[in-house]
């Protein structure tokens, strides 16, 4: 028999089983067995698409289309091909094996080495990680945290059936918010779908690339088994835990991986907790990846940086911001504050907790001993000048290896307290290390602690002087009897020096000296109550509550909170609020001057201690709208002294100036005489009796100081008198009107009692500013005074209600009526208060600020921005109405007759001024609130402020 074509004679020998030499055999390879002694029929896609096939295996088709070429199997097999199936595989393989093999060969996801090699050119280098100030880290801080999530995933490159999908099998890792944040993973971009992830509820609503839609179609109109996956998904390829909430996504690794999402409005949960971030990205075609992305971490990605890192401001002062963004942790809390709440609020108990995140931060900064051998601050020296300073003694080797054997063992006990179960053993180790890794860290150098604690002297002493002699002294401070309580001492003064630093290392140094000597202060006085009465104890404890309670936290705000009452408590068992007897005099009469001098410091030591904690009541009651903890009939003890005394050098410096301070008539030495300032209950008492000027004479010599505690007592009554208000109901029962409106009208009646006790003390202090320079205490007590003016005639709660759109009662239609109904009732006055904060904040230095500075400006700021509702009148389009001329209320001080008529009278219309002296009217909520914030950009930048400003710009984005 002959054949004309030579495929015709295969497939003859292949139908009928026998060669050329009429011998049975195999078939050859690559054709289609015959079935039955029949014609082979076509594959699956061919039949399907009733297309001819040539019946190879694969077909000739499927092959230049790249599918999966399957063969229909007949009904009946021959005894060839049954023979054929029992050999042995060594002889031949399957049909199924050989399509297999061959199919394995042509799929695109397996790259041959040559492609490999050309990926591994295009892709990025991979860099170390690289310290801010370019320095590498130490092998020891290369490693992530938490191995189970360092550690990249293998993947097995071998070749897959066609249509699967490449699993990466990571180990369970605890939930994201319980973790410190992880390294961005390298070149995010390249590994991201360019489709949109549909299980994300919704977090991409967008298509990034275009003609996806088509694509889409394509794809699902055929079977997974007719072509390959060319991309992969990896939030489909990655194992969740069945606890895992897609929703619960830490904002870190998003932040990290420069991703920029484009959200709705937010309406549920986490959507409103995460920043915007400006337009979308679109991500190009993506390549199948050849390795798992490593997730390590090093220094570089401590990702401590401002909140608002990606849309400050070009023209921002030198901040941290530059360097990446801040905790995820710390951001997605902002909106759980239980104070500055212009925000929709989110419930405490869904805000991740950051005192585990803040010890290991720490523990990893500390260990990165180049990175601090190279720190330098990054600091205007003009920001901090200001006469008054402190001195600061150098910093002894002996003191600060002391301080570092001790601060050891209190990072060691914050993190054996917030290990997790999952971590390593009881020995101490950090959550961390492993059994090749060293726990053991290092401090600063002594210059770095130097700068922190010059940094301290120019902020905090300022405003809560504590500090005796004009210097301050840590290596005196090292040699008290407890060691331990001198050393949280210390390291609260160095983290208070950080927090006004504009760095990514001191921001970390902040908050995980916080936590670590919170948890250490609790227990030095947990195991011996004695300490309670220490005076370094209860110094060191003001620091914390100060420090945390402004920190920008939410946990550790909380927790200052908390524990304030704890500590004032302890102030006021301890029994140094009551009066002190008069020291006696040895009968001999023959005292030196120097013991005189020691004793007088010990007795003002401890005055200002407990009047520091006195005023860091007031700070924090004041901004959160509540009562002080302490009465003002609870201070019998004297007020402090003069501050030229307090910062006297040497005992004859100081007896010098006792004369001349408490000077007797009959020109008999005061020095000895044991004489001290009164008490704050008896100079109240004086305040209200009108008897501190007499006839224009001052009898009573006031210091800042003792203006600012003058304020306590007013702050407590004006808070009484406006939450009696708020109290009444604006709906009148007949029967009962009369008696309502009684109780009313005297209430408000008191409250302006109040308000002309405040107006006396500006008197006072616009007579002491006569006869003194302006300092910064001077100003941080003007600013609380406008502060607690405001206050009694505006109901603040009921404006954050406004602000948050919380009051289902608002009226829309008419909401001037409304908000002087309830928020403002003197609009004018408390314009002007509002004008004069902005004015004094704008004054002080940038790096001699009370730590609440940007909470003053955001009560301000919500003020100016009520009042645009009400300020209907089109003043800019016409001048010269009846209304008047502008009064810039932020730039003319308070006595000026032009603010004094707008208050009195009415006369004129409110403007703000910005520094190029362009005018801002009070008609427009987005560019009040944004001069707010163009202030605050001014300042230095803390996690504090930085959560303020995100707060104002959202209110004024709507």
């Amino acid at each position: 028999m002959s054949f004309a074509r030579r495929d015709l004679l295969q497939r003859h020998y292949t139908v009928h089983g026998r060669n050329q030499n009429n011998e049975e055999g195999h078939p050859i390879q690559g054709m289609i067995p015959k079935s039955a002694g029949r014609t082979p029929i076509a594959c699956e896609h061919c039949a399907k698409t009733k297309t001819k096939c040539d019946k190879k295996f694969p077909c000739s088709r499927c092959e230049a289309r790249n599918l999966t070429c399957t063969a229909r199997p007949t009904r009946r097999q021959s005894k060839t091909v049954q023979r054929l199936n029992n050999l042995p595989n060594e002889g031949s393989r399957a049909p199924s094996e050989s399509g297999s093999s061959s199919d394995a060969q042509n799929r695109p996801e397996v790259t041959p080495p040559s492609n490999e090699s050309q990926l591994s050119d295009q892709s990025p280098p991979q860099h170390p990680s690289r310290l801010p100030d370019g320095s590498s880290p130490s092998s020891s801080e290369s490693h992530s945290r938490n191995t189970s999530v360092s550690q990249p995933a293998q993947v097995n490159m071998q070749a897959r059936p066609a249509g699967t999908i490449v699993q990466l099998a990571l180990p369970g890792s605890p939930p994201f918010f319980d973790q410190s944040p992880t390294n961005s993973l390298a070149h995010a971009p390249s590994l991201m779908s360019p489709m949109p992830v549909q299980s994300m509820n919704g977090y991409m609503t967008t298509t990034p690339v275009s003609g996806y839609d088509d694509f889409v179609r394509t794809s699902h109109d055929q079977s997974q088994h007719e072509s390959p996956q060319y991309f992969i998904n990896p939030w489909d390829t990655i194992p969740m835990n069945t606890d895992f909430d897609p929703m619960r996504i830490d904002p870190a690794l998003m932040l990290s991986m420069n991703m920029d999402l484009t959200m709705g409005p937010p309406t549920d949960g986490i959507l409103g907790m995460i920043p915007e971030m400006g337009t979308p990205q679109v991500y190009g075609p993506m390549q199948t990846p050849l390795h798992t992305p490593g997730m390590d971490e090093s220094m570089s990605d401590l990702q401590i940086g401002s909140s608002a890192a990606m849309y400050y401001p070009p023209n921002r002062h030198i901040s941290i911001v530059d360097s990446g963004p801040d905790l995820g942790a710390i951001v997605a809390a902002q909106d759980g504050w239980t104070v500055f709440r212009c925000t929709p609020p989110i419930s405490s108990s869904t805000c991740p907790r950051t005192a585990r995140l803040n010890v290991e931060r720490l523990e990893l900064s500390l260990k990165n001993t180049e990175g601090w051998g190279n720190w330098s601050p990054l600091w205007d020296e003009s920001d901090f000048q200001h006469g008054g300073q402190i001195a600061v003694a150098p910093l002894q080797e002996s003191t600060r290896d002391k301080l570092l054997a001790i601060t050891q063992s209190f990072l060691h006990k914050a993190l054996d307290i917030h290990r997790d179960g999952n971590s390593s053993s009881n020995s101490g180790e950090s959550p961390s290390s492993t059994g090749s890794r060293s726990n053991f860290i290092l401090l600063p150098p002594a210059r770095v602690l130097e700068c922190f604690l010059r940094s301290y002297a120019n902020s905090f002493e300022r405003f809560y002087p504590t500090s005796a002699r004009g210097v301050l002294d840590t290596n005196g401070l090292m040699q008290h009897n407890n060691d331990k309580a001198s050393s949280l001492l210390i390291l609260m003064m160095i983290a208070q020096g950080a927090m006004t630093i504009p760095s990514m290392e001191t921001r970390l140094l902040t908050a995980g000296f916080t936590e670590a000597c919170r948890i250490s202060l609790f227990d030095l006085v947990e195991k011996n109550i004695i300490m309670a009465s220490d005076p370094i104890v209860l110094r060191a404890a003001l620091l914390f509550t100060v420090q945390a309670a402004w920190s920008g936290d939410k946990w550790q705000m909380d927790i200052a909170m908390g524990q304030r009452g704890m500590y004032c408590s302890m102030l006021r068992h301890a029994g140094v609020l009551a009066a002190w007897p008069t020291p006696t005099q040895p009968t001999n009469g023959h005292t030196s001057t120097e013991g005189l001098w020691r004793n007088w410091i010990d007795q003002e030591s401890r005055s200002r201690l407990v009047y520091a904690w006195v005023m860091a009541d007031q700070d924090i009651s004041l901004f959160h709208d509540s009562a002080p903890i302490f009465s003002v009939t609870e201070f019998g003890v004297s007020m402090p002294d003069t501050d030229q005394l307090w910062q006297a050098r040497t005992a004859t410096e100081w007896s010098g100036m006792f004369d001349e301070v408490h000077k007797f008539s009959n020109g008999v030495s005061s020095v000895g005489s044991g004489v001290r300032p009164q008490s704050l209950k008896d100079l109240f008492r004086c305040f209200l009796d009108d008897e501190i000027v007499v006839h224009d004479v001052q009898e009573i010599h006031l210091t800042p100081m003792h203006l600012r505690l003058l304020l306590h007592p007013l702050q407590t009554l004006v808070c009484q008198f406006c939450q009696l208000l708020s109290c009444f109901s604006d709906s009148f029962v007949a029967s009962r009107s009369r008696n309502r409106a009684l109780t009313a009208a005297s209430t408000r009646v008191r409250l302006e009692e109040v308000q002309a006790l405040l107006t006396r003390w500006s008197d006072l202090a616009q007579r002491y500013l006569k006869a003194h320079p302006l300092c910064p205490m001077m100003q941080a007590n003007l600013v609380m005074f406008h502060l607690i003016s405001m206050n009694a005639v505006t109901n603040f709660p009921e404006i954050e209600r406004v602000a948050r759109r919380d009051d289902p009662e608002f009226d829309f239609q008419q909401p001037a009526s409304w908000i002087h109904k309830k928020c403002l009732s003197d609009a004018q006055e408390a314009i002007s208060h509002a004008g004069q904060i902005l004015r004094l904040i704008r004054q002080m230095p940038r790096g001699i600020r009370p730590p609440w500075w940007a909470g003053a400006v955001y009560r301000a700021a919500l003020v100016m921005w009520v009042t645009t509702f009400t300020n209907d009148r089109p003043v800019k389009n016409s001048p010269h109405s009846s209304h008047g001329s502008p009064v810039p209320v932020d730039q003319l001080p308070p006595e000026h007759q032009t603010i004094r008529r707008y208050v009195s009278r009415g006369e004129g219309f409110p403007v703000l001024t910005k520094p190029d002296g362009q005018q801002i009217l009070l008609d427009n909520g987005f560019a009040v609130l944004s001069h707010f914030v163009e202030v605050i950009d001014n300042g230095v930048p803390t996690r504090f402020s930085d959560g303020i400003r995100s707060k104002l710009d959202r209110l004024s984005r709507g």
